[in-house]
């Protein structure tokens, strides 16, 4: 899988229209490697001009914040976002909620100011503009509600916590429809 680099575009004069920021999960995780892979997979279908950072992607410092240390953090990210405002970049559309809610709503406050897309919401808009078309409508049939038991648990427990840690600190729009109505 042949996956275009900014700094590869940049030397011919080009820059992506998206950024994909790829994140520490989506490049050391099994699991979230299928996903990265996946996303690009459906990148390059649809001929979306974007590009990944490489080697030149770092962590967006969010752990290190997290845990108090804001020196460590500011450095990362005044570093993140020279390399993003060196290259000119626009718009990131990522898959991990924590870099999504940090470049999204600290980096501004550094300098970083781009238009932040989690990377199911881009997919919505793909989707919305005809670029991706679903299989049989589009409709999803669903399991039946008997079925549904197991499920439901399981969703409690992940919105239990998945939603206050990280979808909770971002507007509502983004977890609302985490929601559900048991």
């Amino acid at each position: 899988m042949k996956i275009p680099v900014v700094a590869e575009l940049f030397s011919n004069g080009k820059s992506p229209e998206v950024l994909f920021w790829v994140g520490c999960a989506g490049s050391f995780d099994q699991r979230a490697q299928k996903i990265t892979k996946a996303f690009v997979t459906i990148l390059d279908k649809v001929k979306i001009d974007y590009a990944i950072l490489g080697k030149e992607e770092m962590c967006t410092g969010d752990p290190v914040r997290r845990a108090g240390n804001e020196f460590m953090f500011q450095m990362m990210a005044y570093q993140n976002i020279q390399i993003l405002n060196n290259y000119g970049i626009k718009k990131i559309v990522t898959a991990c909620p924590h870099c999504f809610n940090t470049l999204k709503n600290e980096y501004p406050e550094l300098g970083g100011n781009y238009e932040v897309i989690h990377h199911t919401t881009f997919l919505q808009s793909l989707i919305d503009e005809g670029k991706i078309k679903l299989k049989e409508g589009g409709s999803f049939k669903g399991k039946q509600e008997e079925n549904l038991k197991e499920e439901k648990l399981l969703i409690m427990t992940v919105a239990t916590w998945a939603v206050p840690t990280i979808y909770m600190k971002l507007p509502e729009k983004y977890w609302k429809h985490w929601m559900l109505n048991w």
